[in-house]
Order: C-alpha cells, then structure tokens, then sequence
C-alpha cells in the first residue's frame, strides 16, 4: 500500500468546499436579514417579531453573515498575508458571538419560564456580554499572532507549527469556549423541556385553576409549549454543528497534519461544517413561524386587505389567533333575559281586563334580578379574558 500524500489538488478541493459553501451562506443570511428588515420597518407586520428571542437571532443571522464572509475569503487566499490573519480573526470573533448568543437564546427560556425573570430586560445584558466575552478570547490571540497560513491543513487558520502551543491557544480561545456554550444549551434546554413535560403531565390529571392553583409564568408556558420547543432548534442546532466542528478542528492539530485518506475526510468534514454553518441559520430563521406569519401580514398590508377583518379575528405578536366567541354573550342577552335561565316568566298575554297577578310580577321581579346579576358577571369575564390575554403577549415577547 502507497504512502498517502495530500496533493495541491486535494488542497483546492478542500479549501474550494469551504469557500464555496461560505459564499452561499453569507447570500442567504442576507437575504433572510432583507426579509427581517421588510417585515420590521412596516407597522403591520412588525408585532410578529416582538420577541427577545427572534431579536437575539437576528443578530445571529447577522454575525454569520460575516462570519461566512470571513470563511469565503479564508477559504479563497493561499498564501500568507495580512488579509488571511484578519479573515480568521473575523472568523473566529462571530463564531464566538454567535454561539455566546444562542446560548443566551436558550438560557433566557430558562430564567423566563422556570424563574420568572423579564427576559426584555435581560435582553441587553445578554448582547453586551456576548460580544465582551468573543472580543475576550480573539483579541489576545490576534495580538499575539496566532491567526494566519496553517501549515498543517494548508490554508487560512492557526499559524503555530508548534504542536503544543497551537493546541494550547486552540483550546483556550475556541475549543474550550464552544464546548461550555454546547454543555449551557444543553442543560438549558433540557431544564425547560422536563419542566413542561413535568407541568403537562400533572394537567392530564387534575384540573388546575387558572386563576389561583398554578402561576401565570406555567399557564402561559403550556400555552406556549410549541412556540418555546420551536426557538430551542436554534441553540440545539449550535450545540450539534459546535460539537462536530471541535472534533474536526482539533483533529488535525493532534494528528499533527493529513497523513491518510481518514485525515482527509475529516478535513472535508470541517470545511462543510464551516461552510454550511450560515446555511442551516438562514434556513432555521427564513422557516421561523414568527418570520413567516410577519411576511403574510405584510403581504397583506400592501395590498390593502386585512385577512382577520373578515373573520373576526386578532392575532397577537406570537401568531396565536385569538377567536372571540359572542355566543354566550347573545345566549345571555337574547329577548333581553338569560337565554337557558329559568326565571318564570310566562309569555302569555294577561288575564282579560289587563290585571298582572301576583306570581307574574313576582317573576317580572326576578327577572330584573337576574338581568343585574349577569351583565355584571359579563363585564368581569370580558376584564379578566383581558388581563389574560396581555399577560399572555407580555410573556411571548420575553421569550
């Protein structure tokens, strides 16, 4: 068996796969961050993006847009230079930022749902320490020098040929980083699913008040089950692409170079990961229910129809369309009396000569009674379905 030998033309399928994909998902997380931006900007359709969590994502959409920028231009230079160093330094900052966001994505579920934390007022929080902790971690290591033409691999990456330090500054600067970000999405993730399975099963069970057995925060996050699974794709997607890619990268440091066709596949591997990590972000968002519902409204604004005028329906930030039903309203107030309440009042005509007894206007009496007993009772539904209703919106927009 022939010595294996990884050739220039090997180099450029390699490096062709890693910029190739780059380059197509920083056009498609453009595109997606063109839709937002449509949808945000119009009155209409901006309610359906009102959430912590699709703001942090935007923003996510956004650094992986650079980052695949910085990929396609890593993957495009072969040689050494100042443009290769600094695509890596891009690279490796909105790598950082946008797994520091997405596990923020999915610790906010956690601190909202199960400890009842303003997630809107986190939001900034969030943000701020994402991008300190990134800048934290690649500041140093561009300073020092460590980004630029990789010997091992053959392109843009780290520049130590020094097996010991290169490894040292891979693991204190990504590697290690990336693995805590993986492990926070996944107990976070994990808390928040066993929390409403947890609250699910027991309302199988027993019937719970809503006004006085069970917090808000849980009424609302059952109501909300499938809203909260489908933003939890977002950090679990980051946590399986980051897993795979530390395997990949720190793969070819301890092996020390491309020595075999196994090397090789997995070389392959991580340039896909790299690649295509943009791609499933623009997909997952451009798929989002929130985006989708946005670009129907905002569909039907411009052309001046409203789908819920019709219908008699208003839909609230989150997309749950809420139907107000006046069916027991008009049972109520039917012929002016309670519709399935006996209150003895006879529809007959009087006795001849026009005298009301006594039992009539005994039931006349009782029926101006129950009449002031049940608008009052209306009235007091109607306010409480609206205060739940708002706590309802307030709670999906810290999500």
């Amino acid at each position: 068996m022939g010595k294996f030998a990884f050739t220039s033309d090997m180099e450029t399928i390699s490096n062709l796969l890693w910029s190739v994909t780059s380059a197509v998902g920083s056009g498609l997380c453009f595109l997606v961050l063109l839709v937002i931006g449509a949808v945000w900007l119009h009155p209409t359709s901006r309610p359906h993006l009102d959430r912590v969590s699709f703001r942090i994502v935007t923003i996510v959409v956004f650094a992986n847009m650079m980052f695949a920028i910085s990929s396609a231009v890593g993957g495009s230079v072969t040689h050494p230079g100042f443009l290769c160093g600094f695509s890596i330094f891009v690279l490796q900052f909105t790598l950082q930022f946008s797994s520091f966001l997405l596990l923020c994505i999915a610790l906010n579920l956690q601190l909202v749902v199960l400890y009842h934390f303003n997630g809107q007022r986190m939001e900034k929080f969030y943000v701020i320490m994402s991008f300190v902790m990134s800048a934290s971690l690649v500041v140093p290591a561009y300073a020092a020098n460590q980004y630029g033409w990789d010997p091992l691999e053959k392109d843009c990456w780290y520049k130590n040929d020094n097996k010991t330090q290169r490894l040292a500054w891979q693991i204190s600067t990504q590697v290690a980083w990336t693995a805590v970000a993986a492990l926070g999405e996944i107990v976070a993730s994990v808390s928040v699913i066993l929390f409403l399975l947890r609250h699910q099963a027991r309302t199988k069970h027993v019937f719970v008040s809503t006004s006085t057995s069970s917090a808000p925060q849980v009424i609302h996050a059952n109501s909300y089950r499938g809203i909260i699974l489908r933003i939890f794709l977002y950090p679990l997607a980051s946590c399986f692409v980051n897993l795979l890619s530390i395997f990949t990268v720190l793969h070819s440091t301890v092996s020390d170079g491309i020595h075999n066709q196994t090397d090789y596949n997995i070389l392959l591997l991580s340039d896909f990961l790299y690649g295509g990590r943009a791609i499933v972000y623009a997909f997952l968002v451009a798929s989002d229910p929130a985006l989708v519902r946005g670009v129907k409204a905002l569909y039907h604004a411009l052309r001046g129809n409203d789908p819920d005028s019709s219908t008699g329906k208003a839909c609230t930030s989150d997309g749950i369309v809420v139907h107000i039903e006046l069916t027991t309203i008009r049972d109520y107030l039917e012929d002016g009396q309670p519709k399935d309440m006996d209150v003895g009042i006879s529809k007959t005509k009087p006795p001849s000569g026009g005298v009301i007894s006594e039992s009539t206007s005994s039931s006349f009496e009782r029926e101006d009674r129950n009449n002031s007993r049940v608008l009052p009772t209306l009235d007091v539904q109607r306010q409480e379905e609206t205060r739940r209703q708002e706590e309802a919106a307030a709670f999906n927009k810290q999500l």
